[in-house]
């Protein structure tokens, strides 16, 4: 199964999961939670890769990017579901700075910026135009390091 299969997938079993657990009453098993997390920034990844790699090819696969550019979209919509407070690193190793909860406005910002340019991206990927796709990709990138910078830690 190819890489843009498999992420596609991974995605599309994830999500409910994930809405599981945000809808849950009772308490989380917040290890799963921020487990659940982390896989789905790395799918979210493993789409930004093809989608770099396919805009830097000669003969680029629009259907692997459109593949991919649904998974950075629809990441952009459940976004706020994947931060429940308690879930940082109080909780355990996670990647996640604690000024997610401390700067909720800030990072609702950032949040914002990434749902705005997100839909541009899938948009750009269903019209087949490559130079679109491009551009919508670097903004795109341009706010998940935007949030990156602020609220992520580094790998130790």
């Amino acid at each position: 199964m190819n890489r843009v299969l498999r992420t596609a997938v991974f995605a599309t079993l994830l999500a409910p999961a994930l809405a599981l657990v945000a809808q849950a009453s009772e308490p989380v098993n917040v290890k799963e939670l921020q487990k659940a997390r982390h896989d789905h920034f790395h799918t979210l990844g493993e789409s930004f890769k093809v989608i770099r790699d396919q805009t830097r090819n000669d003969k680029p696969d629009l259907a692997a990017i459109k593949t991919a550019a649904k998974v950075v979209n629809d990441a952009s919509v459940d976004q706020q579901k994947w931060f429940p407070a308690g879930s940082g690193p109080e909780a355990g190793k996670t990647q996640a700075k604690p000024d997610i909860w401390s700067k909720p406005a800030e990072f609702n910002t950032a949040m914002k910026n990434f749902a705005e340019a997100a839909p541009k991206l899938l948009a750009a990927a269903d019209s087949g135009d490559v130079g679109a796709i491009r551009t919508a990709f670097g903004d795109t990138g341009k706010t998940c390091k935007g949030c990156h910078d602020t609220f992520r830690a580094e790998k130790k």
